[in-house]
């Protein structure tokens, strides 16, 4: 009796001890998912290879890449936390920040995508403008608020000397002059590129990042689009936001030495234009990595320049010190 007592016990034992093992290693193939949202168009371009490769940010990470089709999807997807690390515009970034969403700016990546087209106008400088229609876009968008900036800046009334016509949206406003129905409009990539395709007669006559600088002074950018990572995870895992990072600073440099396989791609995964439209639109996204730490007086500056046009636009105040994510 004994003996088959001593015998039951080892089986419990030797059982006890594969069922702790087989525990151990699901618990082990459990990989924890980052997930990375980018917005449809140009803030999304820098990070094509990795929508494509999927590099690994850690032996216990997976990744899942996906393109919001436009900021209130991707919003509504920040607010409720849903992803890791996205790419957005950077006002959008600090209305975020000021709602308490718990995300905070880790880089820049797109600085400035604005462009003014003529056709049948010829428009050398600001002074040119005076007295002319120009179709812009949505009124008090972030664009907006950018020319109507340097226009105030380089003695233009926005409200008296010209005539913002803000009738038609991005699309409808791109394919207004490619028809040549639109003489003067403020237009971002990638429907710069687009107007160009269809009409040859029209051109940029303005480069908006240029004038940006010649109005703020020979160093000032525009932080246009960013990446964002949600703060919790940050402060959990700061050697996967490093990784990340370092792999979207690839990225970048990628897509700027590679424009056409860029471009492939970019119309593989649903950024929102065709391989030839984004091959000839990267040029002009101004596409370049620079972490928070770099680029916080560009981006204090910016947001400075739409608070004081209008509170709103960064989410009724300037973010605080708190807003940029510094690696560890």
């Amino acid at each position: 009796m004994k003996k088959i007592l001593s015998l039951l016990m080892v089986l419990m034992l030797i059982f006890s001890a594969v069922g702790c093992s087989k525990k151990e290693e699901t618990n082990k193939s459990e990989k924890e998912i980052v997930k990375i949202a980018g917005l449809k168009g140009p803030t999304s371009i820098g990070m094509i290879k990795m929508f494509e490769e999927k590099p690994s940010l850690g032996e216990n990470f997976d990744s899942v890449y996906e393109v919001a089709q436009n900021p209130d999807i991707l919003v509504s997807k920040l607010l409720s936390k849903e992803v890791t690390f996205a790419a957005l515009p950077t006002n959008v970034a600090a209305k975020l920040y000021n709602k308490g969403a718990g995300y905070k700016l880790a880089a820049i990546n797109t600085w400035g995508v604005l462009y003014v087209m003529t056709q049948g106008e010829e428009i050398h400088n600001w002074e040119d403008l005076r007295g002319k229609n120009i179709n812009s876009i949505a009124k008090g968008s972030n664009p907006d608020v950018i020319f109507r900036y340097l226009l105030e800046k380089n003695g233009l009334n926005p409200d008296k000397d010209v005539t913002l016509d803000y009738t038609l949206g991005h699309v409808e406003l791109a394919q207004a002059m490619a028809a040549k129905k639109v003489n003067i409009a403020l237009l971002p990539e990638p429907f710069v590129t687009m107007v160009s395709m269809k009409n040859k007669d029209a051109k940029i006559a303005m480069n908006i990042q240029d004038e940006w600088k010649n109005t703020l002074g020979g160093k000032a950018l525009i932080p246009q689009g960013c990446i964002v990572v949600r703060e919790d995870f940050a402060q959990k895992h700061p050697e996967v936001v490093n990784k990340f990072l370092a792999e979207y600073e690839k990225s970048v440099k990628w897509v700027n030495e590679n424009k056409e396989e860029a471009g492939v791609l970019v119309e593989k995964h649903g950024i929102g234009m065709k391989a030839k439209m984004a091959e000839m639109a990267i040029p002009r996204c101004n596409l370049d990595f620079k972490t928070a730490s770099d680029a916080k007086e560009a981006v204090e500056n910016y947001l400075k320049v739409l608070y004081d046009f209008s509170a709103k636009a960064v989410g009724g105040k300037l973010p605080d010190e708190n807003f940029y994510y510094h690696q560890k």
